[in-house]
């Protein structure tokens, strides 16, 4: 009898952006939102070969939360994973920058994270960068809303530049989207051999009067790296 080593673990798989937030464009019109989506399709079905319970926050072009703000799309996603609620949180996107230098791979936890989180950070960078083997830009903490607002251990990646134009056509390359999506199974797999060995994340606090979310005192709160700040803007008046 074959064995299932992420039987009865439950991982929500977040492809950033859709629909009408397409999330960073390269040069020659690559969109973040359909290539984290292909990532995402492919890793939710290697999880599941592995046994794993697994969700995704959208499985085509579309927001999460149809006709929403940025903010509002965001929190449908937090929302989703902690009433499941889910043992991991993977949160996927491409990065971009003014520049069409900048290039790589990195990964994000919240700067509040225990070793849960900070270890399958840690794992999947690994692991990306070992078998995809674009340039290691290492770990690094921030209060992505994704990450900060979620219930479990939680991770941001950001897999590659699109606003570089040889990493766009890497990333646009279903063959190197199946690595990335591989590579990612593999860290989650590492991750949940180990995982009863670390200390859990600490629980969030009571929610404030009225059970609203904190406002954001950084646009680093709404936008991961990449993130035209014209997305702000879309669905706020509706």
């Amino acid at each position: 009898m074959s064995i299932s080593p992420l039987a009865g673990k439950r991982v929500v798989i977040d492809p950033g952006h859709g629909g009408k937030f397409p999330g960073a464009v390269g040069p020659s019109g690559v969109k973040e939102k359909d290539v984290v989506l292909s990532i995402s399709t492919i890793l939710h079905q290697d999880l599941l070969d592995l046994g794993a319970e697994v969700r995704m926050t959208r499985t085509g072009d579309t927001e999460v939360l149809p006709g929403g703000s940025l903010r509002d799309d965001l929190k449908a996603r937090v929302d989703m994973a902690n009433e499941w609620p889910a043992d991991l949180f993977i949160s996927i996107h491409a990065n971009a920058n003014d520049q069409p230098g900048p290039n790589g791979t990195e990964t994000y936890h919240s700067r509040s994270a225990s070793d849960r989180s900070k270890t399958i950070a840690k794992l999947i960078q690994k692991s990306m960068v070992e078998d995809v083997k674009l340039n290691d830009r290492g770990v690094k903490a921030s209060d992505f809303y994704v990450i900060k607002n979620t219930r479990m251990p939680a991770t941001l990646l950001e897999t590659g530049f699109l606003s570089n134009p040889a990493e766009e056509q890497k990333l646009a390359d279903p063959a190197v989207q199946a690595l990335f999506a591989h590579a990612i199974a593999k860290g989650v797999g590492d991750y949940f051999s180990i995982e009863t060995h670390l200390k859990p994340d600490a629980p969030l606090g009571p929610p404030t009067q009225g059970g609203q979310d904190p406002e954001p005192h950084f646009l680093e709160y709404l936008l991961a790296p990449g993130d035209p700040v014209e997305m702000l803007l879309v669905g706020q008046n509706r």
